[in-house]
């Protein structure tokens, strides 16, 4: 009996000397939507993409000028005399050789869409890891749509301290490379 109680009593001292884990969790979509370096990475796609827009719709117009002299003019030829025309066969070529060009510009935006969205998330993981380890925390949870966490005490959210600090980082980030960006122009004029 006193071997148990001696157990018992070394379990308990034992457990109390251990430090107490800190776990805590953060609301990954209010990161997002709040997160500077996305809001702006949002912004420059948007640019891209009515940039691209403008130039495919200019081609588009140009191409519906250039084709309807070429129509009026063998519109009363046959489909076969059509398809071997020289100059309706060198407009082919030409307008396909641009919706290649199109498809290719498409293709890259994609990937760098891409491509930017992972770098994005590896900001926010390295951040939050970094944030973590800096805090003592054991564990960093994410509350989301999913389920992954249904409910966390307020006390145990960081997402405030997270945004404010990640965006902070992010802002001194940009203004150290706008401040080298302009000592470079400067040096070059």
């Amino acid at each position: 009996m006193k071997n148990i109680i001696s157990l018992v009593a070394i379990l308990i001292i034992a457990a109390s000397c251990q430090e107490t884990q800190k776990v805590v969790f953060i609301d990954n979509a209010k990161v997002y939507e709040e997160y500077q370096e996305k809001i702006d990475l949002e912004a420059s796609i948007t640019k891209r993409q009515e940039d691209f827009k403008k130039r495919t719709d200019s081609l588009a117009m140009a191409y519906q000028m250039e084709a309807a002299p070429l129509q009026a003019k063998f519109n009363n030829l046959s489909q076969q005399q059509q398809q071997t025309n020289p100059e309706i066969v060198a407009f082919g070529k030409k307008w396909q050789m641009i919706e290649s060009q199109i498809k290719t510009q498409e293709q890259s935006m994609q990937e760098q869409l891409e491509n930017d969205l992972k770098e994005l998330d590896t900001h926010v993981e390295e951040f939050i890891a970094a944030h973590a380890k800096k805090n003592n925390y054991a564990f960093v949870l994410g509350k989301n749509k999913s389920g992954g966490l249904i409910y966390g005490n307020e006390s145990s959210n960081i997402t405030e301290t997270v945004i404010k600090e990640i965006n902070t980082s992010y802002e001194s980030k940009n203004s150290s490379t706008d401040t080298s960006s302009e000592t470079e122009e400067a040096t070059e004029e």
